[in-house]
Parts: C-alpha cells; structure tokens; sequence
C-alpha cells in the first residue's frame, strides 16, 4: 500500500500483510530484553492495563491497548519482570536511596531538565514526564541511566551526557551525590502513587497465584510484541500475524471499518493465525486520526449485485449449512458453531458483496495467510450462500478469549495451522475448537480405533471431509488447498500420534 504518516508511526506494517514494516515504531518503542531492571512491576501492570502517553517526543507512535484482562496483564508483567538483559555486560549497582534535599534545584536549576521533561508545574512537557519516573522506574536503573543515557537511549538522542565519559568507571564523589540527589527527590515526590500501584499489583498476585512467567510469556509472543519491541534471546512467533491491507479498499465497508478502528473487537477470537491468539489492539485514536486512516484505505464503490433471497430460500440455506456444508466447523452463526474464523453473524455489515463473494468463490487467493479451505458445492447453491450471508447483520460485540484460560500456542507447521485448532497440537482431539463442535473431533491418539483405520480412508477423509465418510460434516475437506502429497504427509502425521499402521487388510 502507499506510504502514510500516521500508519508508519503506528507500525500497522509491522503485522498487516501488504504493508511495509515501519522502521520508525522499531527505533521508537523501548527495548524490553531489560524491562525487570529497568521498571517497577506495580507500573508495568498498571499500564498494560491502560496504557497512557510515557514519552511526548515521538509524534504519533504510541501503546496501543490489548484489552488484557486482570490476569493477563499480570502474566505479562511477571514476565517482563524477569527478563534482565542489558545492553551492556556491565551490571547495574544496588544504592540505597539517599537524601532529597535540594533535588529540585539540582534537577531544575543546576542541569535545567526541565527544558525538556516537566516536574511538578515547572518546565516543558516535549519527553517524560518526572513526577510520574519515581512510580514507574527503579532507582538503581534510574542511577545508571543519568549517569551513562547513551547505553540506552537511541543513536542522536537529544539526552545529554552531564556525568560519565567511560560508562561508569571514575565517576567521581560530586557526581555520584549529585545523582542520588536527583533520583531521591524524584522518587519522594512519587511515593504516594508508587504505594498506591505496588499495593494492587499485590493484590493481584494473591488473587491469580497459579499465574505464571511462561504464561506471560506465551502471551507476549501471542501479540506479536517483537514487531515494535526489541527482545533479546526470545523466540519470534511470526512474520506478520494480520490480515492483508492491500485488497482493504475492496473489502469491508467504510461504516464498518470506521466503527472497527475506534473500537476493536474480535473478529478471529483465537487469532489471525489460528491457536496463536493474536489481537487487534486499540490505539485510541483520535477522530481525526481515524478519517486520515479511512481517506488513506479508500474504498471502491461495491458494484456487485446478488441475487434476491426469499425467506423460503433464507431457511433452506440455513439448514444446508447447519446439516449439509462444513461452513459452521470454523464460522459461528447466530451463536452456534466454531471459533476458528469470523463470526458469520454480521458478515453482511462488515464486508462488501464483493469480497464475500470472492472469499467464497477463492479463498486462498482472496484472503492471504488465512488457513480457510476451498468447499466444492453445487454451483446452484452458491448465489444462494453468498446472498444469505451478505444479509446477516448483528452489532453483538465480540470478545477475545482469555489468554490464561486458552494458553495461545506458536504455529510451526501446517498441522497446527490447520489441524490443531479441533484435533489438539498433540492429536488428542482437545483443540481449543472442539467444545464448539456437536460431534467431538477425532482423538489421533486413540491406537486402537486409529489401527481400523485405512490409510486410503484417512486420506480421503482430509482430501474431502468428514461427511464423505459418514463423520462429522464440519470437517472440512482441504483437496482443494493441498496437494495429494501434503495429505499423505498427514496420513503420516496421524500413524504418529497414534504410533499404529494401518490394518493388515489395506496394506496388499
């Protein structure tokens, strides 16, 4: 897509296809590979909770909000907590917090920071602001940072460097007081709401004590916080993790979409990528804002006529896809069916009669990334489909599943892609789907009923789905999407989980 200002500042290339990753987000959110040495839990919680402006000096860019329940935003912080890898091999120093006597005058008048941050009503409010830096940072890593800025703050930083030439050898007697002086005064001024958030990050602890690293791990991967955020020694789960931008002027309606970006909600509950649990955030923006996002998508006039549905036709088409069609394995419908793709119920108020009937039609070239086989049907049907479809409309919001609840998982082959999210990542039949589903997904794992079991007939089972063999008719069929290789391959992934071949009868 062409360039844009706003979208580079708010890194929406940095997980949309289609779009260029933005450099900027990148130099400007803060490395967090040393988050635990650098900040106070009891902020960091508060703050993935709500996120607010930390830094005024970095245009549009900004934290948007991931919507974290209670429990998640402590996951989170526990693991932000724990990661403490500075840039430097050098360790930063216990100091106990001195004497605040004439801090103000040292940080105002003496070094004249308020020329750029604010401290109680003096000074200027062009970075962060001190009278929250007691509350948000730790002293020693506040220590380290007045005396050698340049170990962390970006190349042509305008952070001076007032103390240390040798990153903190020979700082001498006057210094070393004078920055005590600082960091005890702006820690003074900050106690009553450092107290304040401590005490409810505490609370928290107590009330989710089962709540752990690896899950604040797992979640922070999840949102892709790598796309903007440096991590050291921490694995990648994706490339991007969104939907393609570049068919947007053709895809959903301006109403909707203008809706959508001041108020997310979830469109794919479990993720873009199915099982990861990645989110659309909410980056509060402005009303401005969003019409310079609206005019910069465009939209193209949807020409696409459908044909008339009756309510006979309407029914019909409703039993077909509850009894006939594997549309509902992946796709609720007025509160009924899986949560693997976008809920269908409103489709007719968030897409163009276009792109419903394209997405229908060619699934694979129409929505890039997304795992949603191509169904073969009756050609009769399909005008019927697509204009009961373009007709459902609902503004029931959607909500995001709880990521402590519903652990997200990295997505590192095809059948944890498209497989896992009913049949388990281990093939017990336990993926995060299977309670949507009437008939329980098949357990791989089960040798003796998986030995009765013909390769030819699993085989076809993938090729077409699940009704072909008198099973569950939400299996889809993935012929269409894979080659006759890529299923065998999946027959072979099957005799694994159930570490069993195929019945003596089927092998001549």
């Amino acid at each position: 897509m062409p360039y844009n200002k706003l979208a580079e500042e708010l890194g929406c290339g940095n997980c949309h296809i289609g779009m260029t990753i933005s450099d900027t987000m990148l130099i400007r959110a803060p490395d967090l590979s040393y988050a635990g040495e650098k900040y106070k839990a009891g902020y960091l919680y508060a703050y993935l909770k709500d996120p607010d402006i930390v830094r005024h000096n970095i245009g549009s860019s900004r934290m948007p909000n991931f919507l974290f329940s209670d429990n998640e935003a402590l996951a989170v912080t526990k693991y932000l907590m724990s990661r403490k890898i500075l840039p430097t091999e050098q360790k930063i120093k216990e100091r106990a917090i001195g004497s605040s006597a004439g801090g103000f005058e040292v940080i105002h008048s003496e070094y004249q920071c308020t020329s750029c941050h604010l401290l109680n009503d003096v000074g200027k409010q062009l970075s962060t602001d001190f009278n929250k830096s007691g509350s948000r940072l730790n002293s020693n890593w506040m220590f380290d940072f007045i005396q050698i800025p340049e170990k962390y703050v970006p190349k042509g930083s305008p952070m001076p460097n007032f103390f240390d030439d040798d990153f903190g050898h020979g700082l001498d007697e006057y210094s070393e007081k004078t920055i005590t002086t600082m960091v005890a005064y702006l820690y003074e001024i900050s106690k009553t709401k450092r107290e304040e958030l401590d005490s409810t990050y505490l609370l928290r602890e107590q009330m989710y004590p089962d709540v752990t690293v690896e899950m604040g791990q797992k979640i922070f991967q999840s949102q892709f916080c790598q796309a903007c955020h440096t991590m050291n020694e921490e694995e990648v789960w994706f490339e991007r993790n969104a939907p393609d931008l570049t068919q947007q002027k053709i895809r959903t309606q301006e109403k909707w979409l203008r809706n959508y970006l001041l108020f997310p909600e979830a469109i794919r509950p479990f993720g873009f990528i199915p099982g990861t649990g990645s989110r659309m955030p909410d980056y509060r923006l402005t009303e401005t804002e969003n019409n310079e996002l609206i005019s910069w998508f465009g939209f193209k006039k949807d020409e696409t006529e459908l044909e008339p549905i009756t309510k006979f036709i309407s029914l019909k088409t409703e039993q077909i896809l509850e009894n006939y069609l594997p549309c509902k394995g992946c796709h609720q419908i007025d509160g009924s069916g899986g949560k693997v793709g976008p809920d269908l119920t409103n489709v007719g108020n968030r897409l163009t009669n276009s792109f419903i009937l394209n997405a229908v039609n060619n699934p694979h070239e129409t929505m890039v990334g997304s795992v949603m086989p191509k169904t073969e049907m009756d050609p009769l049907l399909v005008p019927q489909i697509i204009s009961y479809l373009s007709r459902k409309q609902s503004n029931v919001k959607r909500l995001y599943p709880n990521l402590i609840t519903q652990q997200p998982y990295k997505v590192s082959n095809n059948y944890e892609g498209n497989c896992a999210s009913c049949h388990g990542l281990n093939g017990d039949g336990k993926g995060f789907n299977a309670e949507n589903m009437p008939t329980k997904p098949s357990d791989f794992t089960d040798a003796k009923e998986m030995a009765n079991r013909a390769d030819d007939t699993l085989y076809d089972t993938i090729h077409v789905g699940g009704r072909i063999m008198n099973k569950s008719h939400f299996m889809p069929g993935w012929g269409e999407k894979m080659s006759p290789k890529e299923i065998v391959d999946y027959v072979q992934i099957i005799r694994k989980f159930c570490n069993c071949e195929q019945p003596d009868w089927a092998k001549s």
